[in-house]
Formats: C-alpha cells, sequence, structure tokens
C-alpha cells in the first residue's frame, strides 16, 4: 500500500496489530463500540484487533518519550485495520493512510495545515471534492467555563456532551440502566466510602482502570451521580442557552457569527478566545482548499463521538449521504490529552492526526469520491 503522506517526512512506522481491548473500547467512543473484534486469550486477558491506527501509534509514542525523546515528531503508516461491518458491504479488513504529528504547536494554524495536507493527498490520489464537515470539540466546553456553573455541573455537562442525547438527559436528571442503580445505591456514602467501595470491586474482580478514567476519577463520578439530587437546579435561561448551541449546524462561514450571536446574547465574553481560534482556523483553511470549503458545514455536535478527540475534527465524504452513513474517505483532528491519559500523566505533547481510507477514493468520476 502506497504512503501517501511521505512528503510530510517523519518516520514511516508499521503499527502493532494487537492491542489491549480497553483502550479501544474506553477511548474509541461509540463510531467504534460494539464493532471492535476481541478475543480473550489463555489467561483471560482480553486483546483486540486495532480498529483504527491512531492508538498503537500513540501508545508506542507515550513509550519513546518516556525513552527520552521529544519535541515535535510525524509518523506516517499505511496498514490495514479491523472492525465489524456497521453497514452492508463493507469489509472487516481495510486499509488506511495517514499521519500523527505530536509535540507540534496546538493552533488553529497547524490545524488548517493538517486539513491541507489531507486535501493535497487526496487531490494527488484524483479526488479534489466532496462533503466537508467539520467541529470544535472545544466549543461546547468553552461556552460551559464561560457559564460560571457549579462544578459538578459543569463537568457533568461535559461528560454528557460526548453521547447523543447526554445533555438532554443530564438536564431532564435522567438516569438508567447499572449505572443509575449503582448511583442510587450510593446515596449518602460520602467521597471516602464511596472509594473504599471502589477499591473492593477493583480487589475482587482483578480489573484495573485502563486509558482515560483513573481510580480517582471513577470514585468522583460515582460520586456526583449518587449526589445528583443535590445538585443546584440549572436556570431555564441556561438550558436555553444550551439548546441554541447544541442547534447549531450551519455553513462553515457562518459557523462563528452563529456561535458570536449567542454568546452575545447570554453576555458570556469569556469564551472570546475559542471563537476566535475557530475563526482563524476556518479562514485558514478556507484559503488553503477554497472550492471544497465552500459548501463545508459546521456544527457543534460534530465529532462528539470519537472520545479521544478534544479539539478540531474534521470529515471529507464523497457527499451528504456518504457523511451521514459515517463514511468518510478522509478524517482527522486534534486529541492533545491523549498521550497524557495514555501514560497516566507521565507524558504531555499535543497529537493531532488525520487518516484517508484508499478504498473509498474513487478517481475519475468527476473528482468525486
Amino acid at each position: 500500500m502506497s504512503d501517501l503522506f511521505a512528503g510530510l517526512g517523519g518516520r514511516f512506522v508499521e503499527p502493532r496489530i494487537v492491542i489491549e481491548a480497553a483502550l479501544p473500547l474506553e477511548l474509541s467512543g461509540e463510531a467504534v463500540r460494539g464493532r471492535i473484534c476481541v478475543f480473550t486469550d489463555e489467561e483471560g486477558r482480553e486483546w483486540a484487533l486495532r480498529p483504527d491506527l491512531t492508538l498503537p501509534v500513540a501508545v508506542d509514542e507515550v513509550a519513546r518519550r518516556r525513552g527520552g525523546a521529544s519535541g515535535e515528531q510525524i509518523v506516517r503508516y499505511a496498514a490495514p485495520v479491523f472492525r465489524l461491518p456497521a453497514l452492508p458491504g463493507e469489509p472487516v479488513e481495510f486499509c488506511q493512510a495517514g499521519f500523527e504529528r505530536f509535540g507540534g504547536a496546538s493552533t488553529p494554524e497547524t490545524d488548517a495545515e493538517v486539513f491541507a495536507a489531507v486535501v493535497q493527498a487526496c487531490a494527488e490520489a484524483g479526488v479534489s471534492e466532496g462533503a466537508v464537515r467539520i467541529g470544535d470539540l472545544s466549543v461546547f466546553s468553552g461556552f460551559v467555563d464561560a457559564m460560571n456553573l457549579p462544578p459538578e455541573i459543569a463537568s457533568g455537562l461535559k461528560r454528557a456532551f460526548r453521547q447523543e442525547g447526554g445533555v438532554r438527559a443530564f438536564l431532564n436528571g435522567a438516569r438508567s440502566g447499572a449505572a443509575a442503580g449503582l448511583a442510587k445505591r450510593m446515596q449518602g456514602m460520602d467521597r471516602a466510602e464511596i472509594e473504599a467501595f471502589v477499591g473492593d470491586i477493583f480487589a475482587l474482580t482483578g480489573i484495573r482502570p485502563v486509558g482515560e478514567r483513573s481510580s480517582e476519577e471513577i470514585v468522583e463520578r460515582l460520586y456526583q451521580r449518587a449526589h445528583a439530587g443535590e445538585m443546584t437546579a440549572l436556570p431555564d435561561d441556561a438550558k436555553v442557552l444550551l439548546d441554541a448551541l447544541l442547534a447549531v449546524d450551519v455553513p462553515a462561514g457562518d459557523a462563528v457569527g452563529a456561535l458570536n450571536a449567542i454568546a452575545a446574547g447570554a453576555g458570556l465574553s469569556k469564551v472570546q478566545p475559542v471563537l476566535d481560534a475557530l475563526s482563524t482556523r476556518i479562514t485558514a483553511m478556507q484559503k488553503s482548499a477554497p472550492d471544497l470549503m465552500a459548501a463545508a458545514t459546521f456544527a457543534t455536535r460534530f465529532g462528539r463521538r470519537f472520545t479521544y478527540y478534544d479539539g478540531f475534527v474534521f470529515e471529507i465524504a464523497a457527499d451528504k449521504d456518504a457523511s451521514a452513513d459515517g463514511r468518510p474517505f478522509a478524517a482527522g483532528g486534534r486529541y492533545d490529552r491523549l498521550l497524557f491519559n495514555l501514560s497516566g500523566g507521565d507524558v504531555e505533547a499535543s497529537a493531532i492526526g488525520a487518516m484517508i481510507v484508499p478504498h473509498r477514493l474513487k478517481p475519475g468520476s468527476g473528482g468525486r469520491a
């Protein structure tokens, strides 16, 4: 398989095929949950065939930086990934070609450079048109922070944002399933008692948290759920603001104006740096790929299903239908906290990456994929 990003320099790697199952299950989100090819070894440990190439590359980068590597690193790859199909006709095994950029400047200009590199690689493969969808996961968090909400509500909203319908469920106080039952049983327990309870579960099962959630974070989340009824109710005007924010789904060129109007109406001046960065990024993307960006769209909700991303995200699909089906031929985004989370706080380096799915590229049909 050809290296579509050879011009970027850096190192070409062959990522490990098998990874700990806990990594994609915890970090890849609903986009691949239930589509992971998982198996158990003779010692009862769960493993998975890599569902993408970012995770194994990131794990190796953590090891490199623990070993003394530093500075900006560009890592390229072209290799198969394995996912149970979500749509008829999709293969279980297919190739991705991409790159990850670690330790570079975490700026909107860098984000736009990554997008431009993908657009160029697609054009060189004969595809220069498509439906572009962009988002920025820092926008919702930025608005929540600017609203000066009680800490337990702010953190709850940010977690809920990652799930379809999660914010509305959180605002309505909805709790369901095993987690709700567990939280109900913990009502009245303080943090020390919940911490002891969680410790007992780990001791009895031999399970330990891997990836994003530490023991302390699990305890904190259970405590907040158990004491949810004691939280200060969110004012109606705050609920209206959040509904308006989540409803933003507009042409990319109109995104900043729509978000600025919401912020101005609520007097949220503290969110301005986030919106300024979004404006700079979109302008740079429009300059590098004017034809593609002419019909690009921005949505506040877009990108949240990929839980290790924490900032700029994008997809390019053949058309709107392919985009809605979740079949982009190119995608990428920023995940500045992933190395920190994977290393338990030992390694901290910015990260952004992108990939192309070659079998979805179909040159020669009017330039469309």
